[in-house]
C-alpha cells in the first residue's frame, strides 16, 4: 500500500503503531522546520500502551531525500511542522503469512519490548526465589 502524506504547520500525527509489519517513511520535503519523529518501543497488541522504558526513546529528525525504516509495531509519532511545508512519502509494508501466524502465537517476547522486560522480572523473580530456597535448606553454609 503506498501513501503519500503531508504534514503543514498545524498537524501532527499522534502516538501510534502502524497497521503495517513494516513501514517506509521517505521524505520528499524541501524546505520545513520541525515535524521530527519520535520513537518509543516495540510492542505487541497487549502492550500496546504501557510506559515508556528510557532505553526505548528515540528522536529523528528527517532529511529530504531520506528514509526511515521501521517495524509498523514501533510505536511513534510526528511532531507539528513549525514552517514551511513537509511532505513524505508512506510505504505500509504487510504479510498475510505473518498476520496469519500471529493468530496462533501466543508469547510475543521475542520482538515486543514490555514482553521481554515482564520475562527478565519473572526470571529474575524465580532466581530470587530459589537462592532463598536453597539458602532456608542449609545450602548456603559452609559446614
Amino acid at each position: 500500500m503506498l501513501h503519500f502524506l503531508s504534514h503543514c504547520s498545524s498537524r501532527d500525527a499522534g502516538f501510534h503503531v502502524d497497521d503495517a509489519e513494516v513501514t517506509l517513511n521517505v521524505c520528499l520535503g524541501i524546505d520545513f522546520f520541525g515535524g521530527d519523529l519520535f520513537f518509543r518501543g516495540i510492542r505487541c497488541d497487549k502492550h500496546v500502551n504501557t510506559e515508556t522504558q528510557p532505553e526505548e526513546i528515540l528522536d529523528y529528525s528527517h532529511v529530504p531525500g531520506q528514509a526511515v525504516l521501521h517495524r509498523g509495531r514501533h510505536r511513534h509519532g510526528a511532531r507539528p511542522t513549525t514552517s514551511g511545508h513537509r511532505i513524505n512519502m508512506l510505504l505500509w509494508c504487510r504479510s498475510s503469512l505473518f498476520r496469519e501466524m500471529k493468530k496462533y502465537q501466543k508469547d510475543f517476547s521475542s520482538w515486543c519490548g514490555e514482553c521481554q522486560r515482564e520475562k527478565k522480572e519473572r526470571q529474575s523473580q524465580s532466581v530470587a526465589a530459589t537462592k532463598l530456597a536453597f539458602f532456608k535448606a542449609g545450602g548456603g553454609s559452609n559446614t
